[in-house]
């Protein structure tokens, strides 16, 4: 079975073929892992980029610090994190071991953000090729814990914007991210669900994201239970519908 990161970058690849619509050259690249923690205790660590094509590829690094304003995610260039090296070349069929390390002592109180974006660099087009290049760009989560424990602390309120459409809201108060994978709305008491849906945001300290969540049937009561997966766990609570 192919790496889990070999078979993501495919994924994409190939979204990015059939949304083009036109002829596209691509090349294949494994990564592992998909995501890096880093902290006091653990200040460096490697990332494996296999090249699974059949063509060399350029490949270039950019660490940019991410933070984010309502649901708008920002990033800019900085240096708190070393990346090497920052631009290569693999082979088909070789793989390039990227390191990844912390240029200072943590000082921060909250967990900090970053996205390694990893592009490759199509190759000069031939003469008279008038078709549209594909280049692979993936960003990788980086997060540095902080000295203090960190977990994220989620505030969640609801309101209902019509008899079947509710909105929700998130706000994490914590000094860790969460990733939020799944949301269910129910009935209090009730098991059978009036809306599911899956989602993979997410939401960084200090942070706040909301959700249209359209119900299957219409609802008219006070309270509405919600139950949200995470890459923390499982959390159920019950929510008074607000005004909008």
């Amino acid at each position: 079975m192919p790496p889990r990161g070999a078979v993501m970058a495919r994924l994409l690849l190939w979204l990015g073929v059939v949304l083009c619509a036109l002829p596209a050259s691509a090349g294949s690249l494994g990564i592992h892992p998909l995501r890096v923690d880093l902290s006091a205790a653990r200040p460096t660590a490697a990332i494996t980029l296999n090249n699974t094509g059949g063509t060399a590829m350029v490949v270039q690094l950019q660490l940019m610090k991410w933070t984010a304003s309502g649901e708008d995610d920002h990033y800019e260039a900085n240096a708190e994190i070393l990346v090497t090296p920052p631009i290569f070349t693999i082979a088909p069929g070789v793989a390039q071991i990227v390191r990844l390390g912390l240029s200072s002592d943590i000082s921060a109180e909250d967990e900090t953000a970053y996205r390694l974006f990893i592009e490759e660099v199509p190759p000069p087009s031939k003469p008279g090729y008038q078709g549209l290049r594909v280049a692979l760009r993936l960003g990788l989560p980086v997060f540095v814990a902080p000295a203090q424990e960190a977990r994220p602390r989620i505030e969640w309120t609801a309101s209902k914007a019509s008899a079947r459409l509710i909105t929700l809201r998130a706000r994490n108060d914590g000094n860790a991210h969460a990733r939020i994978l799944t949301l269910a709305l129910r009935a209090p008491g009730e098991n059978r669900n009036l809306a599911a849906q899956t989602t993979a945001r997410y939401l960084l300290p200090g942070q706040t994201r909301q959700w249209q969540i359209p119900l299957d049937k219409p609802w008219q009561g006070r309270q509405i239970h919600l139950s949200v997966t995470t890459d923390q766990g499982v959390s159920d609570a019950d929510l008074a519908l607000q005004s909008p």
